[in-house]
């Protein structure tokens, strides 16, 4: 009996666990927050800005827009070196034969 208990307890939580986080997800997106962007002020802001590059909001974290141009500036860096390594590759190649 008493395992039974024991797991109708458990099953009981879980199912209050899932009303919570529901009921945190419901109001979240009733309340949004706020975000304003501001300029990055201390060393650790410039740096996660990359000095200003990317927009910073008022919560310290990069908005929605500024991690589009911090991933997009990172995809063109690294098109720029696979491109650089496919050329070096082919001129190896072709300087060798």
């Amino acid at each position: 009996m008493d395992n039974e208990t024991r797991k109708a307890a458990k099953k009981a939580q879980k199912q209050r666990d899932k009303q919570r986080v529901k009921a945190e997800k419901e109001y979240a997106k009733a309340h949004p927050i706020k975000i304003e962007v501001v300029t990055p002020e201390t060393r650790q802001e410039m740096r996660l800005t990359r000095k200003g590059r990317y927009e910073l909001g008022s919560d310290g974290k990069l908005t929605p827009i500024g991690k589009s141009k911090r991933l997009t500036h990172r995809y063109n860096l690294a098109i720029i070196f696979l491109a650089l390594l496919i050329i070096a590759t082919y001129a190896y190649f072709f300087l060798v034969n």
